[in-house]
């Protein structure tokens, strides 16, 4: 799960700048062919100028001449502040600011740029060029910052509270409580009221900025950006896919206007606003368009790049900050031989401006989903068919060609193969029996968001927005795999789907046992209830996928013997994650193939059971971060056992929200949002005739008990890492570990 790079900060910098300056000046192509997501949605060629940025642009602002915006970059590599001429969308300067995080503010006086984990506020002269760091409260993560006529509000994550004052008094300015995780600030337009959208809640906070009393207003799910104009406040309600407009003065609700991307269902992740004249711009980041509201009505839909997170209108033209870029790339030279993160997939994906034109009628968005495919006049793919009991395997981070690559049939590259047959007899058996899929994406990056979009079919703007810096090594405090707080999107999970279905459930692992965190037995996610295994050993690198598979199997013969059990069934197995070459754990090789075999043990069990008629299997990986692919940095493994399994290779584009949407139609479940709703099931992967012959677990060839001795490569690096949390080491280093290692 996660990784994180504070090793690499320093020596990052200078390359990563030199890299963006590099890439700035090079524009990407107008009229260049659609690009496929690994979703399966696709994103419309730039219409106009678009340019490459540093990674997880979150917010910009332009000068109060317009002849330059401000773009703050605070994603995976070391965060900045870069400065683009609007006109032609020209690199002018970039300043590397530690913490770097949200919207800028540029005013008369300069730019203002909250610093999150440096603890301060930044202040730029874009004429002198010159930085000022104002310091502001210990471990106080300022995240916001706003102003209007000289006084100043800043936003923090560390307290959940605002400071309001002058520009040198904020370090001491009284902290007003408004909420947990606000985000966006805007103060009102006299001045007299400052607005706070507050994502752990549905309220935006609302402090005189005279007496600081504070007042709330209800919202819609998760506020992610506030926008005050005369007597109207603007709300960007996230989960709820709403604008919401109220009284700037009593905060009555007015009106809410649905944006979303795809009717009856959540998940296109409103995130931004802009105003200019009578026209309301608003970011869908996951919807990848810019909504145009006139009069409280959707006026059009235009094409943004991969997950706009801001918007920056400009008389006729309209900026879009677009987080994610232009699209996934291949990343075959993750150097395995190396320590840098040069190929890592959160260091590689970078942003992109887009400049669209708005004078030329405003055409719709013809980009994204369409609607989910067409149901196959025969398929076993519905509720009441011969499919009644659904198994779920999540395993960890990695590639395709990390592990099939060296299968002939399929667009493997054998030299990006690290565990190939001998270490992985049991994929590589159910891939040849069942169905080899090469072109199966995950549908998240990392493990924070890769476990949402495994859970939920989804992650929210506070997922996207918070792993990069995580992964970057400049915040520990995250929440995103709690189930509960701004991370939880509209839906839930898909236990949440489960339960309003009256589906029966059972979970081992997945936010149910983390014993290295929590350390204590209990769901982290309330909403799993009851419905989990207190006896399996959720993340613990220490523990046996094989003791996984035999608690699992204690509860599934018992389950079996009294013909209940349960319809669908989650189980996590981590150990593919490996602990690198700590001295006395497990070598690399030996976790991958306990893993493999842990895998088979299941398949065997099921399958010489009285439920395997009615049984399928999914197991696939929950991100492909840590290895080396040539088709995508996104490509992973998905394998299927069930006797309607159709076998062969399947060529067919799915992803992990494909998964999920095969799960929802076998099982009659509701979707959980936009993306396994217009997702394509797995049809191509059944057939309606039967093979009940089971599956045999293949014995490992690859010695199980092999640990690391203190002379391994890497085993005093590897003694000093943190594997007490799932990915809280650097990428590189444990990539470098695992290559002297396999």
């Amino acid at each position: 799960m996660r990784n994180r790079a504070p090793f690499f900060a320093a020596i990052l910098l200078a390359a990563v700048a030199s890299l963006i300056l590099g890439s700035s000046a090079m524009l990407y192509a107008q009229g260049a062919a659609r690009s496929v997501l690994p979703n399966g949605w696709m994103l419309q060629a730039p219409p106009g100028a678009t340019v490459a940025t540093g990674t997880m642009p979150q917010g910009a602002a332009r000068s109060p001449d317009g002849s330059t915006i401000a773009v703050v970059e605070s994603g995976f590599n070391p965060p900045a502040l870069s400065l683009y001429a609007t006109r032609g969308l020209r690199l002018v300067k970039r300043y590397n600011l530690a913490g770097a995080y949200g919207r800028p503010v540029w005013t008369q006086r300069g730019i203002f740029v909250a610093g999150a984990n440096a603890d301060a506020l930044f202040a730029i002269d874009p004429h002198e060029a010159t930085v000022r760091k104002i310091a502001l409260p210990p471990k106080s993560y300022p995240v916001s910052v706003a102003e209007s006529r000289g006084i100043f509000a800043v936003a923090f994550n560390g307290d959940g509270a605002v400071r309001i004052g002058k520009l040198d008094a904020l370090r001491k300015a009284r902290p007003v409580a408004v909420g947990l995780r606000p985000r966006s600030l805007a103060f009102s337009t006299d001045g007299k009221t400052l607005f706070a959208a507050v994502r752990s809640a549905s309220y935006v906070a609302a402090v005189s900025v005279a007496t600081l009393r504070v007042r709330h207003i209800t919202t819609d799910l998760h506020p992610s950006d506030v926008l005050a104009s005369g007597d109207t406040l603007y709300v960007a309600q996230a989960d709820a896919d709403t604008v919401g407009l109220y009284d700037a003065q009593t905060g009555r609700r007015r009106s809410d206007v649905f944006v979303g991307s795809v009717a009856h269902t959540i998940g296109s992740s409103p995130n931004a606003l802009a105003l200019e004249g009578d026209r309301l711009f608003v970011s869908l980041g996951a919807a990848n368009e810019i909504v145009v509201l006139r009069n409280g009505r959707i006026s059009a839909r235009l094409p943004a790049g991969w997950y706009p997170t801001d918007i920056v209108p400009l008389g006729n033209n309209l900026l879009v900050i677009d987080g994610k870029g232009e699209g996934t790339k291949p990343n075959p030279d993750f150097d395995v031989m190396s320590r840098s993160n040069r190929g890592y997939i959160a260091a590689i994906q970078f942003g992109s401006i887009r400049e669209i034109s708005t004078s030329a009628g405003l055409a719709p968005n013809p980009q994204g989903a369409q609607g989910e495919a067409p149901r196959p006049a025969r398929t076993i793919l519905h509720p009441g068919g011969p499919i009644r009991h659904v198994f779920f395997i999540l395993k960890e981070n990695r590639t395709y060609d990390q592990i099939l690559g060296d299968m002939p049939a399929g667009n493997g590259d054998p030299k990006l193969v690290w565990f190939g047959a001998r270490v992985t007899p049991n994929q590589h058996a159910l891939a040849q029996r069942f169905g080899l899929f090469d072109n199966f994406y995950a549908s998240g990056e990392v493990s924070d968001a890769g476990h949402n979009w495994a859970d939920g079919a989804f992650a929210n703007d506070y997922v996207e927005r918070t792993w990069p810096p995580v992964y970057g090594g400049r915040l520990d405090d995250d929440d995103v795999l709690t189930g509960i707080g701004a991370g939880v999107a509209s839906s839930g999970y898909i236990w949440d789907a489960a339960r309003r279905a009256g589906v029966s459930f059972r979970d081992y692992g997945e936010m149910a046992l983390m014993p290295a965190i929590e350390g204590h037995i209990a769901a982290t996610a309330p909403s799993l209830g009851t419905r989990f295994d207190p006896h399996y050993v959720g993340w613990n690198l220490d523990y046996s996928d094989l003791d996984r598979v035999k608690e699992w199997k204690r509860e599934f013969d018992a389950f079996a013997a009294a013909d209940t059990l349960p319809q669908l069934e989650y189980m996590w197995l981590p150990n593919d994650h490996t602990a690198g070459t700590r001295a006395g754990a497990l070598t690399p090789a030996a976790y991958i193939a306990t893993n493999d075999y842990a895998v088979g043990q299941i398949v065997d069990a099921i399958s010489h059971s009285r439920v395997w008629a009615s049984s399928a299997i999914f197991i696939t990986e929950d991100d492909a971060q840590d290895g080396a692919d040539h088709v995508s940095d996104q490509r992973t493994t998905l394998y299927i056992a069930s006797p309607y399994a159709r076998g062969g290779v399947i060529h067919d584009h799915f992803a992990t929200v494909s998964v999920l949407r095969t799960i929802e139609r076998l099982l009659g479940l509701r979707p959980l949002s936009n993306y396994d709703a217009t997702a394509a099931p797995l049809y191509s992967a059944f057939t309606t005739t039967a093979n009940l012959a089971p599956f045999a677990a293949i014995a490992p060839k690859a010695d199980l008990t092999t640990r690391n001795s203190k002379v391994a490569y890497g085993s005093a690096l590897s003694a000093r890492l943190d594997f007490r949390r799932p990915d809280a080491v650097a990428p590189g280093i444990l990539t470098d570990i695992l290559a002297h290692n396999h």
